[in-house]
């Protein structure tokens, strides 16, 4: 039987919104979890969050060697490799902005380990302490922290050392660009 009456609950106010993508200030590092994928494979999730309470996710995956790229003359092991320490490095760039970078050690037997031993030695550490954010578009056009550091701060880094390098640094989305380039076309180069 289906009913609607006076206790159905409508949400009437919209769910939360990523942080914009640019240099944000006065962010907040809100909760660092492992999660599990649905195909039962452990991931950190990093939820940060800025003063209007937009939201973004910041993910981590352990590295699946079969997905792996290598680079020209990089065997398959030494792509893995590089995967993992870039990984490793993001990981340890944004929790040694609530810990003291000389106290920060976790470890784990593997990937699932080590989500718990991070999640465990942060507890609840980086509440608190208002950070700076880059963040760019993915290749999916999804708010992001970039692939590589330097992407976060502590407030009372003067000056920042923070860049948007539009080289490398992906601000625009990609429907985006196709918008402005069909709005800047005139008839004349349209091939009908």
């Amino acid at each position: 039987m289906y009913k609607i009456n006076q206790s159905t609950k409508v949400q009437e106010s919209g769910g939360s919104s990523a942080i914009p993508v640019g240099i944000n200030e006065g962010c907040s590092l809100m909760n660092i979890s492992k999660e599990i994928t649905k195909d039962g494979n452990p991931y950190l999730c990093f939820l940060f969050n800025d003063s209007n309470g937009n939201e973004l996710k910041h993910m981590e995956f352990d590295v699946n060697p079969e997905r792996v790229n290598p680079k020209p003359g990089e065997s398959n092991d030494e792509a893995v490799s590089r995967r993992v320490n870039n990984m490793l490095v993001r990981i340890k760039h944004i929790c040694t902005k609530f810990v003291d970078p000389d106290s920060f050690s976790v470890q784990g037997n593997n990937y699932d380990e080590l989500c718990d031993s991070l999640v465990t030695f942060m507890g609840t550490k980086f509440q608190g302490v208002p950070v700076r954010l880059k963040v760019v578009y993915s290749w999916n056009d999804y708010s992001s922290l970039p692939n590589f550091c330097p992407f976060i701060e502590t407030m009372d880094t003067n000056p920042s050392g923070l860049k948007i390098n539009p080289k490398y640094d992906k601000m625009e989305k990609d429907s985006a660009e196709a918008q402005t380039e069909v709005a800047s076309t005139d008839s004349s180069d349209l091939p009908f």
